[in-house]
């Protein structure tokens, strides 16, 4: 599959991390990202390790990764949503907002759940799913 897009990278066994994914496809109106998760074999063999760092990841075109807060706020400006949001992230200093972002991060399974299997994509989500 060719690369076209910023990619978003999540856990694809994390309840909460699939909620917010199955959110972004609904939101991202103008299909700006392609997704992966954790568990994928481009992730295996991109040697992302993302789940080793507890972090949604976004890959840009260009290369550069982006993790935790400042990939939150990537995506929701690209989207153009939450601007409230937004202008609080940009407005706190980074090591507070990733702190917090750590606390859930770490504790995302116990308070959310886990699932057995990744996320499957229907057929609107697998056209920017990349396996």
């Amino acid at each position: 599959m060719k690369i076209s897009k910023d990619i978003v990278v999540f856990d694809g066994v994390c309840a909460l991390c699939n909620g917010v994914f199955k959110w972004l496809i609904e939101n991202d109106k103008q299909e700006q990202f392609m997704y992966t998760n954790f568990q994928s074999n481009y992730s295996k063999e991109n040697n992302l390790r993302l789940n080793k760092i507890n972090s949604v990841a976004v890959i840009k075109l260009n290369g550069e990764k982006i993790y935790k807060v400042k990939a939150v706020y990537y995506i929701l400006k690209k989207i153009k949503r939450y601007l409230l949001l937004r202008i609080v992230l940009k407005l706190l200093p980074l090591f507070l907002t990733n702190f917090f972002y750590d606390l859930i991060a770490n504790s995302r399974y116990r308070i959310f759940g886990k699932y057995d299997t990744c996320f499957i994509p229907d057929k609107k989500t697998k056209k920017n799913f990349i396996d």
